[in-house]
């Protein structure tokens, strides 16, 4: 059996929260500088399973109206997008190569459960292991979060690890991670998707 670790966003799902800060700002007469704040902040609990969006923007802004608060969390979790190219791609590789795919992800308790819906294609994200810093408590790229998946996973020590962070990347490699620098947002994916087949096929690196 071969084995594959792999990130979400920007790796299995193309990230774009320009759409949700453009709203929040509009919808709060505040500037696109404070809605990033906002989000950089808010994020970082919402990674650890501390805190969910609803609840951040309640707290944060003092929302009061629930049809602002379901717009704004409407468009926060159209910000994620599966590339299905990409799907296919674990697809193919599972089902004639006997992969073994799992995902390592910063990611909160909301989108934990929109993963389910949008990451179920022929039964991908059914078939992966899931290790995500809501469930662990540590966020990448905390050694801890690497440490905790491979003494639940010992099978995948060595595996290819795929992630659009450098740093998250460099984390990886103290635990013997072979390690795939790949983002939906600045590569020819077409033209790149034949090496990371390859790359996942080369068990010796």
């Amino acid at each position: 059996m071969k084995y594959l670790a792999v990130d979400i966003g920007n790796v299995l799902c193309h990230v774009n929260f320009d759409k949700f800060l453009c709203q929040l700002s509009e919808a709060l007469n505040i500037t696109l500088e404070d809605a990033k704040y906002f989000l950089n902040r808010s994020q970082k609990l919402h990674d650890l399973g501390l805190t969910v969006m609803a609840d951040e923007l309640r707290d944060h802004f003092k929302i009061k109206s629930p049809v602002v608060i379901d717009k704004l969390l409407h468009t926060w979790d159209g910000s994620l997008v599966p590339d299905l190219d990409v799907l296919n791609m674990c697809n193919h590789l599972t089902e004639h190569h006997d992969l073994k795919v799992a995902l390592l992800s910063n990611i909160g308790i909301e989108h934990t459960s929109l993963m389910e819906q949008i990451l179920e294609h022929n039964g991908f994200f059914h078939n992966a292991i899931k290790h995500f810093s809501c469930q662990v408590g540590a966020r990448k790229p905390s050694l801890l979060f690497y440490q905790s998946f491979l003494m639940e996973h010992p099978e995948f020590q060595g595996c290819l690890y795929i992630d659009d962070i450098v740093d998250n990347l460099e984390a990886g490699k103290k635990f013997g991670f072979r390690c795939y620098h790949f983002a939906l947002d600045s590569m020819d994916i077409q033209a790149e998707l034949p090496e990371v087949e390859k790359a996942i096929l080369d068990e010796n690196g």
